[in-house]
């Protein structure tokens, strides 16, 4: 089935010290300049598994954009009914402790954010083509509404991104087939301060929710089919080298098994091995996950 995957294509800016972060310090380490954004890793992770996948974004055109567009074009991932400004590209900042783990981040899309319903309702006909919808929270409230809405009729999956932007969903939760988020953006949802995240899914479901899935680094994934809430633990691996895109490659694929028609059970306990085989690399999405398509 075919997946359009809609969301924010970022340059990622990130940082990694060499020992324990030193608060107001300028911390020896290195700084790598990458390709990210929550529905680009999805997207190029989906593609990575042999999706039948295309991706929706803004490009720019700074010198970031060039660097955008060449990595797309290499990775084969189709693109072309991006919309193309005069604007400068979105824009990812992140500092990652020793451990790999990101300590603190601050994003800049604010371009990204100005795309409206105008803009979609022009791809009407290209987006209508699609057996499932992927979206992220980096779009505006506004597009967010329209394009649940508009395309419910069709398969539809949203990661939460963060949870300053994951309750621009609060309205529209009975319209999504599956909610992908973290215990943090949960509480945010939930207007909680620390909730128990298996009380905090039947709250969204009691909200309209049909399926949600949240992860929390190391704790147990929580998932619910129908009423049924159920945890499973996450996969034990010695060599992570980086935190920084296990949560997409985990939704990316749940989505890749439930598009081929596996329950959520298979869908999670494969979105759980493509998240740990994305640990093994300080890049956000790891190409040898094409080795899991077989499985």
């Amino acid at each position: 089935m075919s997946i359009l995957v809609i969301g924010a294509c970022n340059i990622d800016l990130i940082g990694i010290s060499g020992q324990k972060l030193i608060p107001h310090e300028s911390n020896i380490g290195e700084i790598k300049i990458a390709l990210g954004g929550v529905a680009k890793n999805i997207a190029t992770d989906l593609h990575y598994l042999g999706a039948d996948v295309s991706f929706v974004t803004l490009i720019g055109n700074d010198y970031f954009s060039g660097l955008q567009k060449k990595e797309l074009d290499e990775l084969g991932l189709d693109f072309h009914k991006s919309f193309f400004r005069d604007t400068l590209s979105s824009t990812y900042l992140a500092i990652h402790d020793s451990d790999g783990d990101m300590s603190m981040a601050v994003n800049d899309m604010r371009a990204f954010e100005k795309l409206s319903i105008e803009d979609f309702r022009e791809i009407d006909d290209y987006i209508e083509s699609f057996d499932n919808i992927v979206l992220d929270t980096n779009l505006n409230q506004e597009v967010l509404e329209y394009l649940i809405k508009t395309y419910e009729h069709k398969n539809i999956y949203v990661d939460g991104v963060s949870q300053s932007k994951v309750v621009r969903l609060k309205g529209i939760l009975s319209h999504i087939n599956l909610l992908k988020i973290n215990k943090y953006e949960l509480n945010s949802l939930l207007e909680a301060e620390d909730c128990d995240i298996i009380l905090g899914v039947k709250k969204l479901m009691g909200l309209g929710l049909s399926n949600c899935l949240v992860s929390s680094s190391n704790d147990p994934i929580t998932y619910n089919i129908e009423t049924n809430i159920y945890q499973s633990i996450t996969h034990k691996n010695k060599y992570i080298k980086s935190t920084m895109g296990a949560g997409d490659a985990l939704f990316a694929g749940t989505i890749f098994y439930l598009s081929k028609g596996k329950n959520m059970h298979e869908a999670v306990n494969f979105g759980k091995i493509v998240a740990s085989k994305t640990l093994e690399v300080q890049e956000a999405c790891n190409k040898e996950i094409k080795e899991l398509i077989d499985l």
